[in-house]
């Protein structure tokens, strides 16, 4: 379970190498593909709700303005909204759910390392 005292205290577009950097309350640097962080938007229409499928799940890719990341919005003190260039804008990103998803070197081996030797 994560720390409830991590969260990110500034973040950073890179579009040259689409991605989303954020940086946490303890210095972590966490990287975030935008491509990534779209096909795993959590909202009701993506993702589906309900039982019933979101649009996510019939499709085979999502075209440059679903994956351009424009701004970040904050969410209480628990999360963040993406808002992308074709202007969806409904998806939130709890802190939890973001540092899990980090792509960051560091945090790709400890997953890995976790997925091979599991706590017992």
């Amino acid at each position: 379970m994560m720390n409830n005292y991590l969260v990110p205290v500034s973040f950073l577009l890179d579009e040259e190498k689409r991605q989303l950097i954020l940086t946490w309350s303890d210095e972590h640097e966490s990287l975030h593909n935008w491509e990534t962080l779209r096909w795993a938007c959590p909202c009701a229409w993506c993702a589906g709700e309900g039982g019933q499928p979101g649009m996510l799940q019939s499709r085979q890719s999502l075209t440059s303005e679903e994956t351009t990341l424009d701004n970040l919005q904050p969410v209480g003190r628990y999360g963040l909204t993406p808002i992308w260039e074709d202007g969806h804008k409904t998806g939130i990103y709890t802190f939890e759910k973001l540092r899990a998803m980090c792509e960051c070197d560091e945090c790709k081996k400890n997953a890995s390392q976790a997925e091979r030797y599991p706590k017992r």
